[in-house]
């Protein structure tokens, strides 16, 4: 059976106004236009943290672009990627990359193929140089349930690759995989609202909280970048 998550894929208009296809293009352009040293792509929780004062505060000034879009699965992320939102005209240092909770009737094993395929595309576009900043996977819904533990399978997946030397290859190289995961369910198995607002997206602090090390590690990754 093919995987879903490797075939590149434009989001469907199930809203009819062709809003997706608008940010696409927007973003593209944004791409052929700005002279940014750090993109940042994924899904909603990528989108709203433009919104956040992690970003305002620190993220910005670190010459950022923000190319989230809502709802967006991997293999949206990896059309867009296929099709014009990596056609910078200057040299990119980092791309942040953060999806695949939205991929809920994948399996764990696809939505890793499906961001092995994004990094991939990055890697033809841009090449080695670029760093790739990888954050963990979060979990999602106030009480234990399947998504959380896809989440937690897809993290398994991609620790191993990214951490463990035995596995290093040519598509290793100059990625950064973050931990942010840990420490966001509580004793009693629940999440605090406090965090995830709706137990999916991030509360303020929650963005302050849980991506700080994100930040921290596009820090390094600019102060290695030649």
């Amino acid at each position: 059976m093919n995987n879903p998550c490797v075939i590149p894929t434009p989001c469907e208009d199930l809203s009819g106004d062709g809003r997706w296809m608008s940010l696409h293009k927007r973003y593209v352009q944004e791409a052929k236009s700005s002279e940014p040293e750090i993109v940042f792509i994924g899904d909603s929780i990528i989108h709203q943290m433009q919104f956040s004062t992690l970003w305002n505060e620190k993220i910005s000034s670190l010459h950022c672009l923000n190319f989230g879009i809502g709802g967006d699965r991997v293999e949206n992320v990896l059309w867009r990627l296929q099709n014009g939102e990596l056609d910078f005209h200057v040299k990119l240092k980092a791309i942040v990359l953060f999806v695949g909770t939205n991929n809920t009737d994948c399996t764990p094993h696809e939505v890793y193929e499906g961001i092995l395929e994004i990094i991939k595309t990055i890697r033809h576009k841009l090449g080695n140089e670029v760093g790739i900043v990888l954050p963990t996977m979060l979990p999602r819904g106030q009480f234990p349930n399947p998504y959380r533990e896809r989440m937690d399978h897809v993290n398994l997946f991609l620790l191993d690759k990214f951490t463990n030397d035995g596995n290093a290859d040519d598509l290793t190289i100059n990625v950064h995989i973050v931990s942010i995961h840990e420490n966001i369910v509580r004793s009693d198995q629940t999440i605090s609202h406090h965090l995830l607002y709706d137990y999916l997206h991030l509360s303020d602090s929650g963005y302050s909280k849980i991506f700080e090390p994100v930040y921290k590690t596009l820090l390094k990754v600019l102060e290695n970048s030649i």
